[in-house]
């Protein structure tokens, strides 16, 4: 009776391990004739990107007065800030040079994120949301468990391209990263963890309506001049003779990052009021440092 019931038992774990197996590939295979069918786009990016009519942000949220303490903040110096933003405290209009500054958020204010990357691992993706939010002072980014119920999937491509480690995409592909890029070499496994997070960080602040912050109209002084910043929505780097050595002990949030984030989310489809401590508590800030995160801000 008992050999019987033993026998019942290892059938039972067969069939589910047959039925786990036939279900994986099926869902695998469906994954294949949904791309071969719509295309990898709608399969990455379920969310178009979006800006306000001719990048007016919402008028009701700010002050004039406030505005230009904001920008005063974002103007930067020659390898920080975007001085494209000064505009948005004269005119309303949040813009770099001509272009409207896109965003993904939809009408719910918070950017759904799935991850299919290995370059970018999921304990990474999940730091990077947390520091977004800590920015935010509330929740503008949240991982999701599974595609569908994403705005936008981070993957990776195994080609290798002209573009750099890859990021932030705008013709439906959603955060694409290239491994095959990744050219840096003599790094610790700290630093180089560190620089993959700093690059996650910024094409996370591209999502959300972020532009670059390196200085000048176009925010990208300091990589024309080769220049590595502190800055993650600047380009951020360490352990070379051009970075920082202040990033040595990770990446640290500024108020400048803050500042741009409460200007981002006003041009947002739904505009919130973000990161208030850029007033109440200017010298707060946060540190990533190889996984782990120190924050002054308040929450």
């Amino acid at each position: 009776m008992k050999k019987h019931n033993f026998f019942k038992i290892i059938v039972r774990i067969l069939f589910l391990l047959v039925v786990g197996v036939v279900v994986f590939f099926t869902v695998k295979s469906m994954n294949k004739i949904y791309i071969s069918k719509f295309g990898d786009k709608h399969y990455y990016q379920r969310v178009k990107s979006v800006s306000t009519n001719d990048g007016l942000v919402n008028q009701k949220i700010y002050s004039m007065a406030v505005l230009k303490k904001l920008t005063t903040i974002t103007h930067g110096t020659k390898y920080t800030g975007n001085t494209s933003l000064d505009r948005v405290s004269k005119t309303y209009h949040y813009k770099i040079k001509k272009d409207n500054i896109s965003n993904f958020m939809g009408n719910d204010g918070v950017l759904q994120l799935y991850n299919k990357s290995k370059f970018m691992s999921d304990a990474m993706v999940r730091d990077a949301a947390t520091m977004w939010n800590a920015l935010a002072g509330q929740t503008i980014v949240e991982v999701v468990d599974t595609q569908n119920k994403s705005d936008e999937v981070i993957h990776d491509s195994q080609k290798k391209t002209k573009y750099g480690v890859g990021g932030q995409s705008y013709n439906g592909m959603g955060m694409i990263f290239y491994p095959n890029n990744w050219a840096v070499t003599g790094l610790t496994k700290q630093n180089e963890q560190n620089w993959k997070e700093a690059v996650l960080l910024k094409e996370m602040g591209h999502a959300l309506g972020v532009p670059n912050m390196g200085g000048g109209l176009m925010g990208t002084n300091d990589q024309v001049a080769n220049v590595k910043n502190a800055d993650f929505m600047g380009a951020w780097g360490v352990q070379l003779s051009n970075a920082p050595k202040s990033n040595l002990k990770g990446i640290t949030t500024t108020r400048m990052d803050g500042a741009v984030l409460k200007i981002a989310g006003i041009a947002w489809p739904r505009p919130r009021k973000l990161a208030n401590w850029v007033f109440t508590k200017p010298s707060a800030h946060m540190v990533y440092n190889n996984g782990k995160i120190t924050s002054t801000i308040p929450k």
